[in-house]
């Protein structure tokens, strides 16, 4: 009977129909492979736990610069209007502004400019919560009115509350800087405080600010500094570049003034008589 069998089946058989092999024959024949081991399961290892962290680490430094640095710049007009919206409420103590400060590095140099011009007409761009309409109308000497413009909805709700005291000399309206809601030639002064880098574009809202300010207006401005100016990718420019700028959309009489640790005053005269 094993003779008819190939020896891999060399079986004894049983019962009819049933087949038992004999000890050891399955077992000692070369033909059967013992089980393969299971693949042992990857576990992380040390790079991996650096690669993790420094992943990390570069996502939270980006996120840091796109929100805080830049203010929302990079990402689009909505988030910057949106962070000035969610911070409106504590923006000035956040700014920490010092009234005889603002009075003296401010206020005066601009009442110099407009000693000259009756009942001045003035326009903030970029008013955030009233800084400078509130510190100007307080100026015993300044007898105008002050036109303040923001895009932030909440901003501009703390600048009233800020400006209720003034009654019909001061006025804010809802917009963006580079589509302001104003005539040629109307302001005797425009202002834009340290905001001219959070624009999707300066130089559409500087052109702006010039077409509403008079022949003969001031325009003061910032020009961003320090340390962290530079950060702004393809938006920092030099105190000779910032000039230059401006000295092409019309403005003669452009100076720089030293004014805080991370901005210059910049001054220009639009050509033209009043």
């Amino acid at each position: 009977m094993n003779n008819l069998l190939p020896d891999c089946l060399a079986l004894n058989c049983g019962k009819q129909g049933e087949a038992v092999a004999r000890p050891g024959d399955l077992l000692n024949h070369t033909s059967f492979a013992t089980a393969s081991p299971l693949p042992k399961q990857k576990s992380f290892t040390k790079m991996h736990w650096i690669a993790i962290v420094l992943t990390t680490a570069v996502l939270a430094l980006l996120l840091y610069w796109l929100l805080i640095t830049t203010e929302g710049v990079y990402l689009g007009r909505r988030v910057v209007v949106w962070l000035y919206d969610i911070t409106a409420h504590k923006y000035d103590g956040i700014k920490e502004f010092e009234p005889d400060a603002e009075q003296f590095f401010l206020i005066r140099p601009l009442l110099v400019r407009l000693r000259q011009v009756p009942n001045p007409l003035v326009l903030d761009v970029a008013t955030g919560t009233g800084r400078l309409p509130g510190f100007l109308l307080e100026a015993p000497t300044f007898n105008g009115r002050v036109v303040g413009l923001d895009a932030s909805r909440k901003m501009l709700g703390f600048a009233a509350e800020k400006l209720r005291p003034f009654g019909h000399r001061a006025s804010l309206v809802q917009q963006v800087a580079d589509k302001l809601p104003f005539a040629d030639n109307q302001f005797d002064l425009v202002t834009c405080l340290e905001a001219l880098e959070f624009f999707p574009s300066d130089t559409a809202a500087l052109q702006e600010m010039i077409r509403v300010l008079k022949p003969g207006g001031i325009l003061l401005v910032t020009r961003r500094k320090g340390p962290d100016a530079k950060l702004f990718v393809g938006r920092y420019r030099n105190v000779p570049q910032f000039e230059a700028m401006l000295t092409g959309l019309g403005l003669a009489e452009v100076h720089t003034n030293p004014w805080q640790e991370d901005y210059d005053q910049v001054f220009g005269k639009k050509t033209g008589n009043r």
